[in-house]
C-alpha cells in the first residue's frame, strides 16, 4: 500500500484503502475498514476496548470471539433467535444496520471508483457456528435435528428480515456469506441441507429475488460443490471459488448466465516465485473462461506477509492478462 500511494498508510489508514484500491483499479470491493489495530514486533493477538480479540492481519486484524453465551445443548436448544432473551447482538436489528452502514460508507468512500457492496455475513448457517461456537453447533445439530430446527427457522426469519433491508438498499449486487463446508466437503450430509437448510434458503431469498435486476453472490469456506447444483437453482448467480475448489467445474455448471470470482492460491502467492504467480492467474483466468464472468480474486485474501514481489506480479497479470481475456 506504501508503494503505491506514496505514504505511510499508518498515517491514515482507511484513506490508504481508498487511495490504494483506486491505484489498482479494482472493480469490486466487499468494504472498507474502519477499525484498525497496530501490533507490536512479535505481537500475534490482542484483546481491544471493546472485548474483541484480534489477530494479526494486515491493518485490520482479524476479529474472533472468545465468550460465548451458550454453554450446553440445551442451553442452545432453548434459545429463540426471533425473541432473542439472551440478547445475542448478532441476532439484533442493530447487528444488520451496523452491516448496511459500513457498506454505505465504504461507496461514499469509493465513489464511482468501484462498486462496494458489504457482505451479509450470518445467512443461516453461519449464525449457528458464530453465536453458539463450532462444536456446540455441530453437536447440537446432529444430536439433535428435529429440536434444533426451529432455531433455523428462527434464524432464517432474521435474516428474511436483514434481507429485506439489504434489497432496498441501491445496489446491484448482494454478496452473502454462509460457511457450508470444509475443506473435505460438506458438513452434513447433502440430504440433510436439502431437507433442512435450502428450503430457508429459499425463504429468506425471497426478497432479494423479487428485484428482478439484483444479483447474488455466494460465497463459502471449505468445498461446497456438492451443493453446487442446489445453489444454482435457488437463485443464486455468482460463485466465490477458494483455491481447494475446481474452478473449471463451477464455470461450466454456472454457464454464460452466472460468474465467477477468485480460485487464486493465496498459498502460492504467499511462497511461491513471481513466475509461479503470474501462471497461478493465467490457469484461473483460462479456467473460468465458460463462465459469464470473473473476478479476479485470491481466496484467502491478500495478508500482509505476501513477498511484495509477488504482490506486483499478481496485480500486473491480473490487469495484463485479464486484458487479454476480454479482448
Amino acid at each position: 500500500m506504501r508503494e503505491l500511494i506514496g505514504y505511510d498508510p499508518w498515517e491514515a489508514p482507511q484513506q490508504s484503502y481508498v487511495d490504494a484500491y483506486k491505484k489498482l483499479d479494482v472493480y469490486w470491493i466487499v468494504g472498507i475498514p474502519g477499525h484498525f489495530v497496530r501490533f507490536e514486533p512479535g505481537e500475534t493477538s490482542r484483546k481491544g476496548a471493546d472485548g474483541t480479540t484480534y489477530s494479526e492481519w494486515g491493518l485490520s486484524g482479524s476479529s474472533w470471539r472468545r465468550d460465548y453465551l451458550f454453554h450446553d445443548v440445551e442451553s442452545v436448544l432453548g434459545f429463540d433467535p426471533v425473541a432473542n432473551d439472551e440478547n445475542e447482538f448478532l441476532v439484533t436489528p442493530e447487528a444488520n444496520e451496523q452491516r448496511l452502514a459500513e457498506a454505505r460508507t465504504g461507496q461514499a468512500l469509493m465513489g464511482d471508483a468501484a462498486l462496494v457492496t458489504g457482505i451479509y455475513y450470518t445467512t443461516l448457517f453461519q449464525y449457528g457456528i458464530m453465536i453458539f461456537d463450532w462444536e456446540l453447533f455441530l453437536t447440537t445439530a446432529a444430536s439433535e435435528p428435529d429440536r434444533f430446527q426451529p432455531i433455523l427457522d428462527g434464524f432464517a426469519e432474521v435474516s428474511r428480515r436483514n434481507l429485506a433491508k439489504w434489497a432496498a438498499e441501491p445496489i446491484d449486487l448482494i454478496f452473502m456469506h454462509d460457511d457450508i463446508a470444509m475443506e473435505r466437503g460438506l458438513v452434513f450430509r447433502p440430504e440433510w441441507y436439502r431437507e433442512r437448510l435450502f428450503p430457508l434458503y429459499e425463504y429468506l431469498l425471497e426478497p432479494l429475488k423479487a428485484r428482478p435486476y439484483l444479483k447474488i453472490a455466494f460465497v463459502s469456506d471449505g468445498d461446497y460443490t456438492a451443493a453446487l447444483d442446489d445453489l444454482i437453482a435457488l437463485g443464486f448467480d455468482g460463485f466465490v471459488v477458494n483455491s481447494g475448489i475446481d474452478l473449471a467445474t463451477v464455470a461450466q455448471r454456472v454457464g454464460e448466465s452466472g460468474f465467477v470470482a477468485g480460485n487464486v492460491s493465496t498459498s502460492i502467492l504467499t511462497l511461491g516465485t513471481p513466475s509461479d504467480v503470474v501462471r497461478e492467474v493465467k490457469r484461473c483466468l483460462e479456467y473460468a473462461r465458460p463462465a459469464g464472468g470473473h473476478f479476479i480474486h485470491a481466496g484467502g485474501d491478500l495478508p500482509h506477509n505476501i513477498p511484495l514481489d509477488n504482490i506486483r506480479a499478481y496485480f500486473d497479470a491480473a490487469a495484463e492478462l485479464g486484458a487479454t481475456c476480454r479482448a
